[in-house]
């Protein structure tokens, strides 16, 4: 346990310096969004409405880190010493999503930090429709639409030749996690007002047991063989 306790945080910590510019990417944005927000709506009407709609897809860009350190190990060989000396693949499966985690919740953080901070210095009051619509589909699309796409990401790289570039898993797996959000949202707008947070939770639980069933099968879809080195 302890090993596996070990190997987690040394995963987080690979994670978060190679990751390191995708949490600059993702924070960037939220910041200029936010002031793009605050510019055009002098009342925060617009931030109040569009920013935690929006923050998901910031949260799984800034997530990529977690997909990119599993990519990395996989293709120079690393899970294939890791087996050897007994640790199970589904460990190697479960250290990318408590990565990704990490990420997700430090982008959250940051940028709602930032963004609320900056609305609160323009006047902007931090309303409880606000508040609702934070706690009921911005964090949790975030961690669900982020873990999504790392699992399905890291299954990818496991069954496939890996590749470099914008046709590897970790350039084109953040735009599968960003089409639940999306169509989450499309569905959600023409439900009644009442309905939209119940549909909208009950899309990201939705999601997280997709990732629970994917992550528990994980083993017997991936061969030990599929995680030696290509090189």
């Amino acid at each position: 346990m302890a090993e596996v306790s070990g190997l987690t945080s040394t995963t987080i910590r690979r994670t978060l310096r190679m990751g390191w510019l995708y949490l600059a990417i993702g924070t960037f944005i939220s910041v200029l969004l936010t002031a793009i927000l605050l510019f055009r709506s002098q009342h925060g009407g617009a931030f109040a409405t569009t920013y935690p709609l929006e923050l998901p897809v910031f949260a799984v860009l800034a997530s990529t880190g977690g997909l990119q350190t599993f990519t990395s190990d996989r293709t120079k060989g690393v899970f294939e010493y890791l087996i050897a000396y007994g640790v199970r693949p589904r460990t190697l499966f479960v250290n990318g999503l408590l990565a990704t985690m990490v990420l997700t919740g430090i982008i959250l953080g940051i940028a709602l930090g930032l963004g609320l901070g900056l609305a609160s210095a323009n006047g902007v009051a931090l309303t409880g429709d606000l508040e609702q619509s934070l706690a009921l589909y911005t964090v949790p699309m975030s961690f669900a639409a982020a873990l999504f796409t790392t699992t399905v990401g890291m299954i990818w790289t496991t069954v496939s030749t890996p590749r470099t570039g914008i046709n590897s898993p970790v350039g084109l797996a953040p735009m599968v996690g960003i089409g639940p959000t999306v169509l989450v949202l499309i569905v959600a707008e023409t439900l009644p007002s009442s309905e939209f947070y119940p549909f909208t939770t009950g899309a990201a639980v939705a999601i997280l047991a997709v990732v629970g069933v994917l992550l528990a099968a994980s083993s017997r879809l991936m061969g030990r063989e599929r995680f030696l080195s290509p090189l």
